[in-house]
């Protein structure tokens, strides 16, 4: 492949010629043009990990899971995850993927190549895809991480190849890893994609956010989702998550929060506003040290939920959260910006060995 990106050539898997510093995050791009180089990327950047000892995941949406599970059935020390399955909700999969395969191999470097947005996602998704990548340079600089992330360079329009330039600090081609021009800062990668929420419905249930009050709080938030024809699990799901939500207001709030809930065009969204500014960018995306006693539900929101925001304005935060699509339980939806649609599925780590059955429950998105 030639342009921006590439293909690794012959003798250069791995990116044996890069100038990437030793230890910490290694984070790049490659874009690719076709099936062909796509299976020569992954099985090249597989072989060179293998070739260091080094454990390798590969994560990629289903309809590629064709493509390159042939490639990799017989080798050891290699797993396969359907990224539409881990990444269903992509502010989760640094917290349950990334991490957590890091962290199975203490002391040793591990890598993963995968692909979080490919042609034909639903566009709600987009803006959280760039925000993920973005935070990976944040909340995984200091781990033994090489991460390789593969874009359609022919399907993909213009302005997400530059969004992908700008949040991978290194862009391969023909082997090679070179600095890219286009990155910027995490931070102000943040702040561009930052965005006002469109208000909600006059129609939209809203309750006041109060301890004595969780409970009714919790079955009027059901009661929409029923009648909006959300799967009975998902209901469960939501109760879940709109008590984070309101645990969160009432713990670092600074004055009375309100929650609201509605259903349209096919959509479910619960969302909680309430004074105070949640500033910290890594919030839910990060799991505390197993010896915290708080930080863990925001984390939560986001394993049961298909796409939450945080939206910070005139010291009031506002958290949205989509529990799941309405009426069409086990279907997904893909509307416009600004109402977040899909079905809940806890993303989870669908980890498994190339060959074997998919997990049960993990059916493809």
């Amino acid at each position: 492949m030639n342009g921006a990106g590439g293909r690794p050539g012959k003798g250069t898997a791995g990116v044996d010629r890069s100038p990437f510093p030793e230890g910490g995050l290694r984070h790049d791009a490659l874009f690719y043009a076709d099936d062909r180089d796509y299976r020569a990327a992954v099985e090249e950047f597989v072989e060179a990990g293998r070739a260091a000892g080094e454990p390798v995941l590969v994560a990629v949406p289903t309809d590629r899971l064709h493509l390159v599970q042939p490639l990799l059935a017989p080798l050891d020390g290699v797993e396969l995850a359907d990224m539409a399955v881990i990444g269903r909700n992509p502010a989760a999969i640094i917290a349950t993927t990334l991490r957590g395969f890091v962290h199975r191999f203490p002391g040793r470097r591990v890598r993963v190549v995968g692909e979080s947005l490919w042609p034909g996602r639903r566009p709600a998704a987009y803006r959280h895809c760039v925000e993920h990548e973005a935070i990976i340079n944040l909340g995984l600089a200091d781990q033994p991480l090489t991460m390789r992330c593969l874009f359609d360079r022919s399907r993909l329009p213009a302005g997400t190849l530059a969004d992908v330039a700008g949040t991978h600090p290194w862009l391969v081609s023909g082997g090679v890893a070179r600095p890219s021009a286009g990155y910027r800062s995490p931070r102000s990668v943040l702040r561009r994609l930052a965005r006002p929420l469109p208000p909600p419905p006059g129609d939209a249930l809203t309750e006041p956010v109060r301890p004595e009050r969780l409970g009714s709080l919790r079955a009027a938030v059901a009661a929409v989702a029923e009648a909006a024809g959300l799967a009975a699990e998902r209901v469960d799901d939501l109760r879940i998550a709109v008590t984070e939500l309101a645990s969160n207001a009432l713990t670092h709030g600074t004055g009375p929060a309100i929650a609201r809930c509605w259903a349209a065009a096919g959509d479910l969204v619960c969302e909680v506003s309430g004074p105070g500014e949640l500033t910290d960018s890594l919030a839910g995306r990060i799991p505390p040290p197993a010896t915290a006693v708080r930080g863990r539900g925001l984390l939560l929101v986001h394993r049961l939920c298909d796409l939450v925001d945080v939206h910070v304005a005139d010291g009031v935060t506002t958290v949205p959260a989509a529990p799941g699509a309405a009426g069409r339980p086990g279907a997904g939806a893909a509307v416009s910006p600004g109402r977040r649609p899909g079905r809940v599925r806890p993303p989870g780590p669908a980890l498994r060995r190339p060959g074997s059955a998919r997990p049960p429950g993990r059916a493809a998105a």
